[in-house]
């Protein structure tokens, strides 16, 4: 049995986009000192040289790498009190940051001047480099156009709901899963069904519906994209194949540091939104620890004035 296939059997109640982040992780501690293939002997991960490059890392690369240590000898059968103590001290130190709500010197490098209606700015000017293309008929648009249109609609989205990568797993059809398809009766428009995202376990199967910027663009690109695409999905690479979500993120990065003058990511769009919206957040906090109930039971006090 491969290593592969023994993770999987240990984490086989684990989603497969977090097995693969396993696997990636443990590759790259793998990768610091020695070679792939990933060997089950475990002796290459206690090496004295892996702890001390450890320590000399960022509490990012601390909490990933903690991780993948553990995880591998729990797999190899080999448990390690140094590897465990160290993720668990990393894990609380990420905690005790994240209650701090401080952004770190990386993440103030890259938050705009203008906060997250950087992003919007950037949509108006996009739009009106674009106008020639959507004012043309779909059938004569080229895969050019179409990459070009789409890299406005993945700003758009973004504005309109700061999901994680979720958008390139969008199939452009109604299904079971993660889709995206168009109601012509009420409620009309385009709406994106998510089964399988990062916190479905906690908050079930969600429908959300994009702003009337995005609905404009989708009825515009989704045509044109079944014209010069074969692969059924939303989102589009450089040669019309589906997206995967590693290019959605690197093109993410490209679009914001060709148009902002900062390459960020997903992880900084969302933070970029919650600042623009902490004092709703702030607020709504201090309205359910005073009425000692969860957010969401908080909102049930709030009676509609009208019905």
């Amino acid at each position: 049995m491969s290593f592969v296939e023994k993770l999987t059997a240990l984490k086989k109640n684990v989603k497969k986009s977090s097995l693969d982040t396993y696997l990636r992780n443990i590759r790259r501690l793998r990768k610091v000192f020695h070679e792939l293939p990933i060997p089950m002997d475990a002796k290459w991960v206690t090496e004295k040289r892996m702890f001390e490059w450890y320590n000399k890392q960022s509490l990012s690369v601390r909490r990933h790498m903690s991780t993948a240590a553990t995880i591998f000898l729990q797999v190899a059968k080999k448990p390690n009190a140094e590897w465990t103590k160290l993720q668990r001290s990393s894990m609380k130190e990420f905690d005790e940051n994240r209650r701090q709500r401080n952004l770190t010197e990386k993440q103030k490098k890259k938050i705009p001047t203008h906060g997250f209606d950087a992003i919007k700015r950037v949509i108006n000017t996009m739009k009106k480099e674009l106008n020639h293309v959507l004012s043309k008929d779909v059938n004569d648009w080229t895969l050019s156009d179409l990459i070009r249109v789409q890299d406005l609609l993945i700003l758009n989205l973004y504005y309109s709901h700061p999901l994680r990568l979720d958008y390139a797993t969008l199939e452009v059809k109604k299904t079971d899963g993660n889709c995206i398809y168009k109601n012509t009766k009420k409620p009309r428009g385009w709406h994106v069904q998510l089964k399988e995202y990062k916190t479905a376990r906690t908050m079930g199967l969600k429908t959300i519906k994009p702003n009337i910027s995005c609905q404009r663009l989708l009825n515009k690109y989704v045509p044109a994209s079944r014209l010069l695409t074969k692969h059924g999905f939303l989102l589009s690479n450089q040669s019309g194949n589906k997206m995967t979500k590693q290019v959605l993120s690197k093109r993410l990065g490209k679009i914001t540091k060709a148009r902002i003058g900062k390459s960020f990511s997903v992880h900084i769009v969302r933070i970029l939104y919650a600042m623009k919206h902490r004092g709703v957040l702030e607020s709504a906090k201090e309205v359910s620890e005073k009425l000692m109930h969860s957010t969401e039971q908080s909102l049930q006090y709030a009676k509609k004035a009208k019905p």
